[in-house]
């Protein structure tokens, strides 16, 4: 789950920086997600996920260009945009079901308390 979740984290970086929206689909597909081991995603994500790949790959390569390269060529820059709005939108789920460290989003769940008013502040706390 690790290294999807980072995998993903890699590829919404790209997809955020700067150039044409259908060079950064490729460039994160073809560096990060393309590794995705859809086995271990989330139940959730593994059709959209797959849905993902088979759009970026359903063209045969053609003219010195692999087959992501020719899909992405041949798709409109709404539907490359909406491709890549769903890297992110997996890449939340990945980040809320603590995708990276699910200890690490439990302790930062616990980091803070609420306080109701009539709790007792400790006396190195009320010196102001």
């Amino acid at each position: 789950m690790t290294e999807n979740w980072e995998r993903f984290h890699r590829a919404t970086q790209v997809l955020v920086g700067p150039g044409p929206v259908k060079q950064r689909l490729c460039d994160a597909y073809l560096t990060h997600l393309r590794a995705v081991d859809a086995e271990e995603l989330p139940l959730e994500l593994q059709p959209g996920f797959a849905a993902l790949a088979e759009a970026l790959t359903s063209a045969k390569a053609a003219g010195g260009l692999g087959a992501i390269e020719a899909t992405v060529r041949k798709m409109s820059e709404q539907d490359a945009g909406r491709h890549a709005g769903s890297v992110l939108d997996m890449f939340v789920v990945l980040t809320r079901g603590g995708g990276r460290d699910a200890g690490t989003s439990a302790a930062a769940q616990r980091q803070l308390r609420l306080v109701a008013e009539d709790d007792e502040i400790p006396a190195f706390l009320n010196r102001a």
